[in-house]
């Protein structure tokens, strides 16, 4: 578990603090546990070392969750990237999922550049972030596939 929290940690640390909130050990600890133990923690590893990691989390009538999408900046690849969009899009087309969330800091430009491009919409903001909502229509869903490499 220490390697998932030492991953947040480097990636997330300067932009959490900065955000006014700086991540806490036992409640990221916690919030993994609670993830693999539901089989909604997927990750990427080379040589047994953690490269990635997504979590999802269902919130009912087709809409899910992701709190976190992790990749270590020193392994930033589309090889990493890929596998978890394929673990991603492979759990959610066995769900009938119709709608992907997620929350964005305003600090992490990255982040909310990289939401853009893969057509989320902001569907909320305040002075802290951003709300993301991708619809997944069947238009996205093929778009998705196609890129993924996957059978919808």
């Amino acid at each position: 578990m220490e390697e998932y929290l030492e991953l947040d940690m480097l990636t997330l640390e300067s932009i959490s603090k900065e955000a006014g909130f700086p991540i806490e050990r036992d409640i990221y600890l916690a919030s993994r546990a609670e993830s693999i133990e539901q089989g909604l923690l997927f990750e990427y590893r080379r040589q047994d070392k953690l490269i990635g990691y997504v979590t999802l989390r269902d919130l009912g009538d087709g809409q899910w969750f992701v709190p976190m999408f992790v990749v270590h900046p020193n392994y930033r690849s589309k090889a990493a990237f890929l596998f978890l969009f394929r673990s991603i899009a492979d759990k959610l087309k066995t769900k009938h999922s119709t709608v992907l969330v997620s929350n964005v800091l305003r600090l992490n430009d990255l982040s909310v550049r990289f939401h853009k491009h893969l057509g989320f919409e902001v569907t909320r903001e305040n002075h802290l972030g951003y709300e993301f909502t991708l619809d997944l229509t069947p238009e996205v869903k093929d778009k998705w596939s196609s890129f993924l490499g996957i059978q919808r």
